[in-house]
C-alpha cells in the first residue's frame, strides 16, 4: 500500500494561514517553545509560496515567449 501524500494547501489557503501565524508572533502571547514552532511553520509557508509564485512566473514566461523563444516581456502600465 502507497503511502499517503500529504495535500499541500491552495496558493490563498497558505497565504491566509501564514497571516495567523505572523499575528500570533506579532501578539507575543505564546510561549517561547510554541513561538518557534511557530516561526517554522512560517518559514516553511514562506518557502512553499515563494516556490509557486516561481512557478507561475516560470509558466507565464513560457507562454509569452515570442517567435523566436524569448519572453515577450512588456513594462507594466498602471491605469
Amino acid at each position: 500500500m502507497a503511502a499517503k501524500s500529504k495535500r499541500e494547501p491552495k496558493f490563498e489557503e497558505a497565504m491566509e494561514t501564514l497571516e495567523e501565524v505572523v499575528g500570533e508572533l506579532e501578539a507575543g502571547d505564546i510561549p517561547l517553545e510554541e513561538s518557534l514552532a511557530a516561526f517554522e511553520k512560517g518559514v516553511s509557508l514562506v518557502r512553499l509560496l515563494h516556490a509557486r509564485l516561481d512557478d507561475v512566473q516560470e509558466k507565464i514566461e513560457q507562454l509569452t515567449r515570442d517567435e523566436k523563444g524569448k519572453p515577450a516581456v512588456e513594462p507594466f502600465e498602471e491605469k
